[in-house]
């Protein structure tokens, strides 16, 4: 991280992923450290979640699976209670280790940029300190993430029962339909990733971090939705490779159970590996919308606030101040 600030708004697409790489591995000792406290549970929770839904469904009539039938039945209202005492349970653990793995990647990353040395000690203090804020924002977030989901889900269903016998022209107005929605998630997932980070970084959390996540967006819309689309993509490749060659390995391709299993730790070890990019991705990004919007990314505030986190010393700044990562420049300082 030993970019300038003029030097990181010009930061692009690749340079964003050429960055983020190179702190991981300029620093592989303590990623690796949170990787194994924080994002594999957070892989083990997703990977388990998967599996579970997977036996549920397999119980279930009309499965999209022809072998799928001779053991099938109905759910009970007793099954659907189980499954959704799991979902809540599921979520509330996916929010825990998520929110762990958010506070300690971008504490690293920001203590990395102003050059303090991070231990894995003192990401432990920064925690307590930062989690009900992030557990704030998380909820901000499920509840918009939600309400589009819902609103899309929707209207993706009523274009669908509207256009189900227009032929080719139905098709293609689905298929409309699924792109805009596709780029709305796109744009929601980034302002999200970025009020996560402005959550631990700056002195606003729940619906102003969202706010100002949108705000940071602004000019570099199409480089984080770029990113997130890319790493969705990776993402929804390993689920498919999972579902397929792990799940229905034996009925599909007649894959013995050892091989199901080296398939599905390599599953594993990449999603590991893809949550910890994720969450190092959208800080960087951070510092690009920052510099891009002329924020002055001031590392001695930044230390001392970071410091303050660990006990260090106590920082009280003003109204709407936000010392973390400076002001944005007077016009006479924006050369």
């Amino acid at each position: 991280m030993d970019r300038t600030e003029d030097d990181m708004k010009l930061v692009g697409f690749f340079g964003v992923f050429k960055q983020s790489f190179k702190t991981i591995f300029s620093s592989k000792k303590i990623f690796a450290q949170i990787t194994l406290a924080f994002i594999l549970p957070l892989a083990i929770i997703f990977i388990i979640q998967m599996e579970i839904s997977h036996h549920f469904f397999w119980r279930i009539d009309n499965n999209s699976l022809p072998y799928d039938t001779n053991g099938s039945r109905k759910a009970t209202a007793v099954d659907w209670l189980y499954y959704a005492l799991f979902t809540f349970v599921y979520f509330i653990f996916l929010t825990i280790f998520s929110l762990l793995s958010t506070a300690a990647v971008v504490f690293t990353i920001a203590s990395i940029y102003t050059t303090r040395e991070v231990i894995f000690r003192n990401i432990m203090k920064v925690i307590p300190k930062v989690w009900k804020r992030l557990c704030v924002t998380f909820v901000v977030i499920y509840i918009a993430q939600f309400i589009y989901d819902v609103i899309g889900g929707v209207a993706l269903a009523i274009i669908g029962v509207i256009f189900v016998y227009s032929g080719i022209v139905g098709a293609v107005v689905f298929i409309i339909i699924l792109i805009l929605y596709v780029y709305g998630f796109l744009y929601l997932s980034v302002v999200c990733q970025l009020a996560s980070v402005v959550t631990v970084l700056e002195n606003t959390h729940g619906f102003n971090a969202l706010k100002k996540g949108k705000v940071l967006v602004n000019g570099k819309k199409k480089l984080g939705m770029g990113i997130a689309f890319v790493l969705y993509g990776i993402l929804l490749g390993l689920i498919y490779v999972y579902k397929w060659f792990v799940q229905y390995g034996d009925d599909v391709y007649g894959l013995v159970l050892i091989w199901r299993v080296l398939i599905g730790i390599l599953c594993g070890v990449l999603l590991m590996k893809l949550f910890l990019v994720f969450i190092v991705t959208q800080t960087v990004l951070y510092l690009v919308c920052k510099s891009y919007h002329r924020e002055a990314i001031d590392k001695l505030s930044l230390s001392t606030f970071l410091a303050a986190y660990m006990g260090e010393m106590v920082v009280d700044p003003g109204p709407g101040e936000e010392i973390q990562l400076g002001r944005p420049r007077p016009p006479s300082e924006q050369v």
